[in-house]
C-alpha cells in the first residue's frame, strides 16, 4: 500500500547556509538533504508521494523583514520546481515570512496558493510570544479560510525564556507541548470554529492534545469558563473542535501514542508522516512500530493514504 507522507522536510542549500550562519540551537546538527535522499527514503518505506515543508525555525531566521520575505519566496519557488519535475511524487506546503508580518504573510499566501498552486501552507506554533489563536492573526486566518487552505502546523522553539537543562532541548520535550498549546489556543479563542474552511494538521500525533483533551474540554467549560471570549466554543463544542484537527504520525508511531490517539481521534483525521530528515534516522523505527501496530485494513488505508488523498485533490487525480 503506497503511503502519503504529509510531514517531510527539505533543506535546500540556501536554507542550510542560513541555518548554519545563524547557529540556531535545533537540538541536533542540521541534517544533510537532497532530492535523491527524499526519493530513496520514499522508496524504502513505500511512500508514493510526500508533501514537502520547511521545518523550524522557518524563514524568520533570515532576520530583517525583507530578508525573511525573500527567503520564504525563494523556498516556495524551489519547492514548486521540485514538484513540477515530479508532480506525482511531491507536493508542498508553502512557507510564509511569519505571521507578525501581516502584509507579507497575506501576499505570500496569495503567491503560493494562486500563482504556484501550493498544496497547502506551513504555520508554526507561535510567532514571537503569540500562539495561533491571537487576534492579531485574524486577517491571515481569514485569507487562509478564503482559499480553503490545508495548513500544516509545525512546532517551533518558544522565544519566551523558560527553565530547562542541557538534557531537555526543546525539540525533545517542548515541541509536543507547543503543538498542544497552539491547538488549545485556536480552539478556546474560537478561531478554529471561526474559520471552518481551514483544514489544520497537527504534527507528531497532536503532541499531548489527545491525552489532555478531556481535561481541556471539561475544565474549559467549567472552572476556567471566565477566560473564554464571545467567539469561544461552549460545552460539547470544545471537544468537537479539538477533534476537528488532523494528526500526523511523525515520530509518533509507537504503541503508547497510538493507543491514546486511535481511541480518541476520528478515523478520517489520521495522516502518515515521517519527519524526514529531522527524525535523526528513526524513520525506520517509527514506521516499523506503526506497521506492527494492530489495526484493521480499512483504518490502515485511511491512515496511510486515503485521508491524505481526500485533503489533496491534486494528488488524488494523479494517484487515484
Amino acid at each position: 500500500m503506497g503511503k502519503i507522507d504529509v510531514h517531510h522536510h527539505i533543506i535546500p542549500a540556501f536554507y542550510h547556509d542560513v541555518l548554519s550562519s545563524a547557529k540556531i540551537p535545533v537540538g541536533t546538527s542540521i541534517p544533510s538533504w537532497s532530492p535523491e535522499a527524499s526519493l530513496d527514503l520514499m522508496d524504502k518505506f513505500q511512500i508514493d508521494a510526500a508533501i514537502l515543508s520547511l521545518s523550524a525555525p522557518g524563514a524568520m531566521i533570515a532576520g530583517g523583514r525583507d530578508e525573511v520575505r525573500t527567503l520564504a519566496t525563494n523556498w516556495n519557488d524551489y519547492a514548486s520546481k521540485l514538484r513540477a519535475a515530479s508532480p506525482e511524487k511531491f507536493g508542498f506546503f508553502a512557507a510564509l515570512p511569519g505571521l507578525l508580518d501581516t502584509e507579507g504573510a497575506i501576499a505570500e499566501i496569495k503567491h503560493a496558493l494562486m500563482d504556484l498552486k501550493a498544496d497547502g501552507i506551513t504555520l508554526f506554533t507561535s510567532y514571537g510570544n503569540k500562539y495561533l489563536g491571537a487576534k492579531e492573526f485574524e486577517p491571515i486566518w481569514a485569507e487562509l479560510d478564503r482559499h480553503h487552505a490545508v495548513i500544516h502546523v509545525h512546532p517551533v522553539q518558544s522565544r519566551e525564556p523558560m527553565f530547562t537543562t542541557p538534557f531537555l532541548p526543546q525539540p525533545l520535550i517542548d515541541f509536543p507541548h507547543e503543538s498542544t498549546r497552539t491547538a488549545s489556543d485556536l480552539v478556546l479563542s474560537g478561531r478554529k470554529r471561526q474559520y471552518p474552511r481551514c483544514k489544520v494538521i497537527l504534527s507528531h500525533g497532536g503532541g499531548t492534545l489527545p491525552y489532555i483533551a478531556e481535561r481541556l474540554a471539561k475544565l474549559g467549560e467549567t472552572i476556567f469558563r471566565g477566560v473564554l471570549e464571545e467567539k469561544s466554543p461552549r460545552g460539547d463544542q470544545i471537544m468537537e473542535d479539538l477533534k476537528s484537527f488532523y494528526f500526523d504520525s511523525a515520530i509518533s508511531g509507537s504503541a503508547n501514542v497510538l493507543d491514546t490517539l486511535l481511541n480518541w481521534a476520528p478515523r478520517d483525521r489520521l495522516l502518515y508522516g515521517t519527519d524526514f530528515p529531522f527524525a535523526g534516522g528513526l524513520e525506520e523505527y517509527f514506521d516499523t512500530a506503526l506497521e506492527d501496530y494492530d489495526m484493521d485494513d480499512k483504518l490502515r488505508e485511511l491512515y496511510y493514504r486515503d485521508n491524505a488523498l481526500t485533503l489533496f485533490p491534486r494528488l488524488r487525480a494523479l494517484l487515484g
